[in-house]
């Protein structure tokens, strides 16, 4: 990662794809690749101590990032472990396969937005491109076959943020990257989605290929967390500044 002042003023929260390097997204996917592909056959205390090589990684990701991406990082991370837990052990959507929530998938996480943010700032306009393409050529297939009625209802949501928000390429990004990462998983077995949604009623694919865009919330959540933490620090200071010059006055006095 690059820390030089030029870059981490311009180069903050979800846009510090540029403190990102090349070698960092090929280890980023050597762990998923490798660490997805090795867990499919352990049992829960090696999966455990599997984990630690995936929560290594992130914490060397921490330590060498600067300015407001270490807040996106662990905003990021508290987000996922709680629509972890959410999603898998309340709500029931998908099961993972010791039915529990493996302890490298909140870092996995982290991981995975951090090399969407590298894509989005080298590919920002063809992420930008295949991925409403995608998604709006599968919900059509969906559609016409009566299949994945949860990808349906989330693709108009994925359509509306691509165009509205600012950071639209990350979203983009995050969106190819979570397709990637659904197929590679559940075709190695280490989660599979309910054929049926619970509480929803509605048909779901293993994995519903329009799932990344509650990854794009997960990203969004992490960015208002940036912009609720950096709100704080600017109004602490102003609480704190009033009070310097009466504090000199005593003194003087």
């Amino acid at each position: 990662m690059r820390v030089d002042g030029t870059v981490l003023s311009r180069e903050a929260g979800l846009q510090a794809g540029g403190q990102l390097r090349a070698v960092d997204a090929a280890l980023m996917v050597f762990v998923f690749a490798a660490g997805l592909y090795l867990d499919r056959d352990l049992e829960l205390p090696m999966q455990a101590a599997g984990s630690v090589l995936v929560w290594a990684a992130l914490l060397r990701f921490l330590h060498r990032a600067r300015g407001d991406l270490r807040i996106v990082i662990l905003a990021c991370l508290a987000w996922s472990s709680l629509g972890e837990v959410f999603g898998s052990l309340i709500w029931g959507l998908y099961k993972y396969r010791l039915y529990n929530v493996p302890m490298f998938v909140p870092p996995g996480h982290v991981l995975m937005l951090l090399l969407a943010l590298y894509v989005a700032e080298r590919l920002r306009g063809i992420v930008l491109v295949i991925a409403p393409v995608v998604a709006v050529v599968y919900a059509a297939y969906a559609l016409s076959a009566g299949i994945d009625t949860l990808s349906i209802a989330l693709t108009p949501a994925l359509i509306i943020t691509l165009i509205v928000a600012r950071k639209r390429n990350v979203y983009a990004a995050t969106f190819l990257l979570a397709i990637a990462l659904e197929l590679y998983g559940t075709w190695l077995g280490n989660w599979r989605w309910e054929p049926t949604a619970p509480w929803l009623g509605v048909s779901s694919a293993n994995p519903p290929v329009c799932i990344g865009a509650v990854y794009c919330l997960r990203d969004a959540l992490a960015g208002f967390t940036l912009g609720w933490v950096l709100r704080w620090r600017q109004r602490a200071r102003s609480y704190r500044i009033p009070t310097q010059p009466a504090r000199l006055a005593a003194r003087a006095a």
